[in-house]
C-alpha cells in the first residue's frame, strides 16, 4: 500500500494542474468570443470572473501538492509547478489592473460639458442588464474630471453648424468608430447630433460616443460649438481611455480644421464643393498673412460651466 501510494501523484497536485490548464483555456476563448464573435459583454466579464476563480483554486491546491510532495516525497512536482505558474501569471492580470487602476480616477463617463453633457438616444437602449446608466452621474463626475482632466472642455469653431457637423462625422469615420445615428442641423433644430460607439484593443469592450454641435454668436456670422461625451458600458474605471478618446477626437477636428481652410480671398465653402487643403493654402499668401494664420483662430476653448448640483 506504501508503495502504490509513493508513485500515485495526489489529488491536490492533479486538480492544481488540471484546473489551471482549464481556467487559461476559458480565459483565452471567451476573450476571442467576445472581442471577434460578439459574446456578450455581461456573460463574458462573468465566464472570465469565473476563470479566475478557479486560477486562484488550483494555486490553493498547489500550495497544499507542494506540501504533500515535501512530506511523502510523493510524484507530482512537475504538475504542480506547472498549475502554479500558470495560475500566479492569470492572476497577475487583475491584480496589476488593480494597481493601474490606482492611477487613475474612478471615472467610465467623460464629457466636455459636465453641466450638460450630450446624451445617448439610441445608445441607451443598448444599455441593458448589468450596464452602466446612459445618464450622466453628475456632479461627483465632474469634480474628480475637473481635477484629473482639465483640458476637457468644449470647442468653439468658426465654421457654421451644418459645416462643422459633417466635419465631426467626418472624424467619427476615420477613427474607425461605428455611427449608430447621425441628427445634422435643420431649420426645425438648430443643434446637430452624433452616436457611435468604438471597442477597446484587446478586449473588444464597448465604449459609447456622443457628440452635439450648437450654434452660437451672431447669426449673420455663425459659429458652432462641438461638445463630446465618452462613456464605458461596463466597469467602474475606464484607466484613462474616455479622455484620451476624446483628446484623439479634438486633435483629429482640429486637423480636419487645417485641411480644410479655404484659401486666402476664396469664399467659404458651399455645398458640394472641397476646399483647398492647408497645405495647398499655405503657400498662397495675400496680406502678409496664411491660411495657417486663420486656422489659429478657427477654434477656441470655450469657458468652462459648472455642473448642476446633484
Amino acid at each position: 500500500m506504501n508503495d502504490a501510494a509513493a508513485v500515485t501523484p495526489q489529488w491536490s497536485s492533479l486538480w492544481c494542474s488540471r484546473l489551471a490548464v482549464f481556467a487559461l483555456v476559458l480565459i483565452a476563448v471567451v476573450v476571442l468570443l467576445h472581442r471577434f464573435l460578439g459574446l456578450p459583454t455581461a456573460v463574458a466579464l462573468n465566464a472570465v470572473a469565473a476563470g479566475f476563480v478557479m486560477a486562484a483554486v488550483a494555486l490553493a491546491l498547489g500550495l497544499v501538492g507542494l506540501i504533500g510532495v515535501w512530506r511523502t516525497g510523493r510524484p507530482g512536482a512537475a504538475r504542480i509547478g506547472l498549475g502554479i505558474s500558470l495560475s500566479l501569471a492569470l492572476l497577475a492580470v487583475p491584480f496589476s489592473a488593480g494597481l493601474m487602476a490606482r492611477s487613475f480616477p474612478l471615472l467610465n463617463d467623460v464629457t466636455t460639458d459636465p453641466a450638460d453633457p450630450p446624451a445617448f438616444r439610441a445608445l441607451a437602449a443598448m444599455r441593458t442588464g448589468t450596464a452602466n446608466p446612459a445618464t450622466y452621474p453628475g456632479a461627483k463626475f465632474a469634480a474628480l474630471q475637473a481635477t484629473a482632466y482639465p483640458d476637457m472642455k468644449p470647442m468653439d469653431v468658426n465654421r457654421p453648424p451644418a459645416e462643422t457637423f459633417d466635419l465631426v462625422v467626418e472624424v467619427l469615420k476615420r477613427l474607425q468608430m461605428t455611427i449608430v445615428t447621425e441628427e445634422p442641423p435643420t431649420e426645425e433644430s438648430s443643434v446637430g447630433r452624433a452616436e457611435a460607439f468604438d471597442r477597446t484593443l484587446f478586449l473588444g469592450f464597448y465604449d459609447d460616443i456622443s457628440v452635439r454641435v450648437t450654434p452660437i454668436g451672431d447669426p449673420a456670422d455663425p459659429q458652432s460649438r462641438i461638445d463630446l461625451r465618452s462613456s464605458s458600458r461596463y466597469g467602474q474605471s475606464d484607466f484613462g481611455a474616455n479622455a484620451q478618446r476624446l483628446r484623439d477626437m479634438m486633435r483629429e477636428i482640429v486637423a480636419r480644421l487645417e485641411a480644410t481652410v479655404p484659401a486666402p480671398g476664396e469664399a467659404p465653402v458651399a455645398e458640394g464643393k472641397k476646399l483647398k487643403t492647408g497645405k495647398t493654402a499655405d503657400r498662397e499668401k495675400a496680406g502678409g498673412r496664411t491660411s495657417r494664420d486663420d486656422d489659429r483662430r478657427d477654434t477656441r476653448r470655450a469657458p468652462e460651466r459648472k455642473a448642476p448640483p446633484p
